[in-house]
C-alpha cells in the first residue's frame, strides 16, 4: 500500500517540477535560456532534496506513508513526470510550424 502511494506522489512531484519549465513561455521552448534563472534551479533542487528526504528518512516515511524507492522506480517516475514537458514542447513546435 505504501509503495502504491509513494510512486504516484513522486511522479506528481516530477510533473510539477517539469511544468515549472513549461510555464516560462507559451511560445518559446522550455530549453531556451534553460539555465538563466538560478532561483528557479535552486527551488527545483531544493524540492528534489525534500522529496528524497520524504522517501528515505524514516520519520518522514512514517509521517508521509512513503517507502524507499529503487533507482528503477525513480527513473519511471522521472519518465512519466517529464512527459508533460515533452508533450508541451511538441505542441509548441506544432504551433510554431503552423504560424510560419
Amino acid at each position: 500500500m505504501r509503495y502504491a502511494q509513494t510512486m504516484p506522489f513522486t511522479t506528481l512531484v516530477f510533473f510539477s517540477l517539469c511544468t515549472v519549465f513549461n510555464a516560462r513561455s507559451d511560445e518559446r521552448s522550455a530549453f531556451a535560456g534553460l539555465f538563466s534563472n538560478k532561483w528557479l534551479w535552486g527551488a527545483v533542487l531544493f524540492s528534489l532534496v525534500l522529496q528524497a528526504a520524504v522517501i528515505y528518512m524514516p520519520f518522514l516515511q512514517q509521517a508521509f506513508s512513503t517507502v524507499s524507492l529503487s533507482a528503477g522506480d525513480w527513473l519511471f517516475c522521472v519518465a512519466v513526470g517529464s512527459s508533460v514537458l515533452w508533450l508541451r514542447e511538441l505542441s509548441k513546435v506544432i504551433t510554431r510550424m503552423r504560424s510560419s
